[in-house]
């Protein structure tokens, strides 16, 4: 582990002598995959409220119960993340999830942790959030009725201007638009697909599946759209120093990953180096 950090800190060290410090207005926004979800279970209010107190965005994935209700889980099957079984949470009613215990899988200290609703995640996003934030809704599986839900809740607690909808189909995004078009979607994008997907002027969020340089930021933030990287997952290759560096100073708005709080910290120990 020391021997990671004196890495990290001689690379970051390295690249902002090259960067000018002019090239960096402000930071990207963090946005965490599924939370915090290498200090706490994801998708859970527990992992919300984390990043919401360190003001960091975060990532999280909606699948509908059985009866209806929007919830808040990445796998069809609650087997990973529960104490339930290999049952589909399409399956079960939001009264039996609520009984499933989604905290002690990943350390017993959350014994006792549920399955959130969308509602409950907004609700917990409307008191808890400070300054300026990015929530990416991941839509896995909404029916007809909960897409009118979905935007119905965004809309009850004021949320448009921090929310983003995406990873659904064309004709579910075209939908969400009628249905409100305040919501904001997003959608993966390669570099190749980038002219394409401006021709379309469907897009108000590019998640960039690549680490853009700053011509390619400025020519998305002349077309008005919101750009953010997506450089989720785990693994070094998805931690490294080197990349988060560039697409800061590139002046992308933000990045999703699934180390926030080392991304922050490389940031912050390099502008301290700066400094000296």
């Amino acid at each position: 582990m020391m021997r990671a950090q004196v890495f990290i800190h001689a690379v970051v060290t390295f690249n902002f002598l090259v960067i000018p410090q002019a090239m960096i207005a402000s930071d990207p926004v963090l946005i965490a995959h599924r939370g915090l979800l290498m200090h706490a279970p994801e998708n859970t209010l527990d992992a919300f409220s984390a990043c919401l107190d360190l003001r960091i965005g975060f990532e999280l994935d909606i699948r509908t119960t059985k009866d209806g209700e929007l919830v808040i889980i990445h796998d069809d099957s609650v087997l990973r993340t529960t104490d339930g079984g290999a049952r589909s949470i399409r399956d079960i009613t939001w009264a039996e999830a609520q009984q499933l215990d989604a905290g002690r899988w990943f350390d017993p200290v959350f014994a006792g942790t549920r399955i959130p609703s969308l509602e409950q995640t907004l609700q917990l996003i409307k008191s808890r959030k400070q300054g300026k934030m990015i929530i990416a809704l991941n839509i896995k599986q909404v029916n007809p009725e909960g897409e009118k839900k979905l935007v119905d809740l965004i809309e009850k607690y004021a949320l448009f201007d921090d929310c983003f909808a995406f990873d659904q189909s064309a004709a579910m995004s075209k939908w969400l638009k009628q249905l409100n078009p305040r919501l904001r979607i997003g959608q993966n994008v390669n570099r190749k697909s980038i002219d394409t997907r401006l021709k379309e002027n469907v897009l108000d969020v590019f998640l960039l599946t690549f680490a853009p340089e700053k011509s390619e930021v400025d020519h998305l933030r002349k077309q008005g759209k919101q750009i953010l990287f997506n450089f989720a997952g785990p693994g070094n290759a998805r931690r490294n120093p080197v990349v988060w560096n560039q697409v800061r100073a590139a002046g992308i708005d933000g990045m999703l990953t699934d180390y926030p709080l080392e991304c922050r910290l490389v940031w912050r120990r390099a502008d301290q180096d700066t400094k000296k």
